[in-house]
């Protein structure tokens, strides 16, 4: 039986004999009044022990800490550095340096520093609104605008077509009815995962960790974000990505030459139909960008400037410009063939429930004893889409002229 157990039992008998005088309405005779001392100094004497234990217990724990201290290198302000110099990832290395198991949670990453709460027992910094620019280019969530929630599930009301018109009157007349269409929308938090693992060698080297956590984890997650902003299929755990929303535009291209005035009419489109609101942004397959990109015209002059200068020798050469001065995404996650114009700023908003979170531990399945160390990153997050008339989607054509 240990300290602890023994401990209690002294005090529940005590208790007990307690109760019972209680209850009797009367005082304790001698002999329970001298049981009952007895009892209670066993357990005095028992918390004082385990106290003894405890002390000797946390003295040894530093003695055998101190030469591992973690040290943590100068880093950079990413996501990774954040991780590392985190306590959650010193006290996982410390634990695994003892020999022991351990299951942590870094703090959530969001930007800057915003404020400090508690979470499921962890203590937990929460930051700004707006996640690291992970990819070398925009992506279509920074396209959107942005914002929280703490619920689980978001309602809206969708803008549908206005009818009516305002109009002159005769004074005392009949006034014209506007009608504005708004459908309540019902909007669920889908959770983006993935997980990986590395030797325990490569979880101390904080550098290759920063680079397992920024160049593989937290990447593939923008790049799985951005594929289900545009295309997830709303279905299971899927968000409806903007591609199959009711409601959007469509335009299509005759011609290969005709694809970028497709664009442009599908901007006039947007324009038409929400009476007013004004395209910001077009999204593009690097494979449809690269026939755009490469088009002459009669005097074999490329559009968009040649591979040392700007078109017909005027200016410098921009990489990667944006097509009709809208601002472009070029990515895989949109189809060949395929391309989005819309008014992203006021059309609609990606809303998060926390940051991202990185979980590690050394205790699944087998892990503890082939020394690895699994890693989850995963984040929470619903797609508002506010007026689908401001998106269109654009059919290219790859072939012909």
């Amino acid at each position: 039986m240990s300290l602890r157990e023994q401990r209690e039992k002294a005090l529940k008998a005590a208790q007990e004999i307690a109760a019972r005088v209680k209850s009797e309405g009367r005082t304790f005779t001698p002999d329970e009044a001298k049981e009952v001392q007895g009892l209670v100094a066993n357990a005095d004497a028992f918390t004082a022990q385990i106290k003894d234990a405890d002390d000797s217990e946390a003295l040894m724990a530093k003695a055998f800490a101190a030469p591992d201290a973690v040290d943590t290198p100068a880093l950079s302000g990413g996501f990774g550095g954040h991780v590392v110099a985190s306590d959650a990832y010193k006290s996982a290395v410390l634990a695994k340096k003892a020999g022991g198991r351990f299951s942590q949670m870094s703090p959530e990453f969001q930007g800057k520093v915003f404020t400090t709460g508690v979470s499921a027992g962890l203590t937990q910094t929460q930051y700004g609104q707006t996640l690291p620019n992970l990819l070398r280019r925009p992506t279509v969530a920074d396209l959107l605008a942005s914002g929280t929630m703490s619920a689980t599930t978001l309602t809206y009301y969708e803008q549908g077509a206005t009818t009516g018109a305002f109009t002159t009157v005769d004074e005392n007349g009949l006034k014209p009815e506007l009608n504005f269409d708004f459908d309540p929308v019902i909007e669920t938090l889908s959770k983006i995962a993935g997980w990986t693992k590395i030797t325990d060698e490569a979880f101390e080297d904080t550098p290759y960790l920063v680079s397992v956590i920024e160049s593989q984890l937290l990447l593939l997650l923008a790049l799985a974000e951005e594929d289900q902003i545009l295309n997830g299929s709303g279905g299971g755990t899927d968000l409806t990505g903007i591609l199959n929303r009711s409601g959007i535009l469509t335009e299509s291209a005759a011609t290969v030459d005709d694809n970028l005035d497709a664009l442009f009419r599908a901007m006039t489109a947007i324009q038409v139909a929400t009476e007013g609101l004004s395209a910001d942004a077009i999204v593009v397959n690097p494979l449809d960008y690269q026939t755009m990109r490469l088009e002459r015209d009669a005097n074999d002059q490329y559009y968009g400037g040649g591979p040392f200068t700007g078109a017909y020798g005027n200016g410098g050469l921009a990489m990667g410009p944006n097509i009709w001065g809208q601002r472009t995404v070029v990515t895989t996650a949109i189809d060949q063939g395929t391309a989005l114009v819309g008014a992203f700023a006021v059309g609609g908003q990606v809303l998060r429930k926390g940051g991202v979170s990185v979980e590690m531990t050394n205790s699944d399945a087998d892990d503890f004893r082939y020394n690895r160390v699994a890693i989850r990153a995963e984040e929470r997050l619903a797609l508002a889409v506010y007026r689908p008339a401001a998106f269109c989607e654009v059919t290219l054509a790859t072939s012909g002229s």
